[in-house]
């Protein structure tokens, strides 16, 4: 019979999912395995025995004392990028700059510019709260929000609407408690997304969550796929959690009409509005037809994909046109445009004068 080696720590929730998730792709696979559980602790007598798979948290134990020294076909896991995986070990991290996407999408949605991060302080040392940390403020201000370092001080501030990205759901729950508390309003002036769509925490909070889902089960799930895929391929194989959408609770503001294709729609114009990308490659993002995405887009946001990315390069090209000293070439190819004379020949054609006339202020 084939063993399989779960290095996991069942005294946690997410991890007895992440075992649910594993035995459920073992079975559909119809794998004749064995499956041990254990504790990284228990190294000795894990190394004694021969094992053919091995699946393993690497955000939990003395990591490198023991994997590296099995000699078979190992899977690590972890919530965060992996800087020096052990050699000849295939990996599935959790990406966390999807996650931020997905959160920031849905602000762009509700048409927030003010943002911050909030995690609660045990978690500050944690690999993977932290890495959502770096990634949130990377983008929130590659994307030009108004970011705030200190959450409590732009409450302090009133500094509505704000848009909240936890890096769990615990952290969220208490910051919901937190604005209760001070009589702020969730959501109407802060609105908080946690991460895990944990039932538990969802379950005692003052107000249900928004949250990334983080699904344990479907990493479960996706370690035996990779870990069957590097045996089938005989290569080491690297690959990134995504998780596919934000489950929408009553602490952000959502409405009908609001979706998360919509969402990573948003963040792929607003990251990539300079660059003379098509709307095909919105599309390909999205990983939806061009139809569906275009349905869900006019019924959020009131206009096409196209129309949006228009209306969005105007506007940044304004903003450089008033606030730099850059040439007129330089802020078209900042804004997407392909050259000066096609940057001219739209702003003709919709406002009926010249980028240089607007700079000057001279339009007729």
């Amino acid at each position: 019979m084939t063993k399989l080696l779960l290095l996991i720590d069942t005294m946690f929730h997410f991890d007895r999912e992440v075992l649910k998730g594993i035995k459920s792709k073992v079975d559909e696979y119809q794998l004749k395995f064995t499956i041990t559980i254990d504790s990284i602790e228990h190294a000795e007598d894990i190394l004694s025995q021969h094992w053919d798979y091995v699946i393993a948290d690497f955000d939990k134990g003395d990591r490198y004392r023991v994997i590296p020294r099995l000699n078979t076909n190992i899977l690590i896991f972890s919530g965060y990028r992996i800087q020096n995986p052990p050699e000849s070990v295939s990996t599935l991290v959790n990406d966390n700059d999807h996650f931020a996407c997905l959160a920031l999408g849905q602000f762009m949605q509700n048409d927030i510019e003010n943002v911050a991060f909030y995690m609660e302080p045990r978690e500050c040392n944690t690999g993977w709260a932290t890495e959502r940390l770096e990634c949130f403020e990377k983008h929130a201000n590659e994307l030009e929000f108004k970011y705030f370092n200190d959450i409590h001080e732009a409450i302090a501030l009133r500094k509505f609407p704000l848009g909240v990205y936890c890096a769990t759901d615990r952290s969220a729950r208490k910051l919901v408690n937190f604005c209760i508390e001070r009589n702020v309003e969730v959501p109407k002036q802060v609105s908080i997304i946690g991460t895990d769509c944990d039932d538990s925490e969802n379950a005692i909070s003052a107000i249900p969550l928004s949250s990334v889902n983080h699904d344990p089960y479907e990493i479960g799930q996706r370690c035996v796929e990779v870990l069957v895929k590097a045996k089938r391929l005989k290569r080491i194989v690297h690959e990134k959690y995504q998780p596919v959408s934000l489950i929408h609770g009553k602490s952000t503001i959502t409405m009908e009409s609001q979706n998360d294709i919509v969402s990573k729609a948003l963040y792929y114009l607003h990251n990539n509005f300079h660059m003379n990308i098509k709307v095909q490659q919105v599309v390909d993002f999205c990983r939806v037809s061009r139809r569906t995405l275009e349905n869900r887009f006019i019924a959020c946001k009131g206009v096409s994909v196209h129309q949006y990315l228009s209306d969005l390069r105007l506007s940044k090209s304004k903003k450089l046109l008033r606030s730099s000293h850059d040439s007129i070439e330089s802020i078209a190819l900042q804004c997407g445009y392909p050259n000066l004379s096609y940057f001219y020949k739209v702003y003709r054609k919709q406002f009926n004068y010249t980028p240089l006339e607007y700079r000057k202020g001279t339009m007729a």
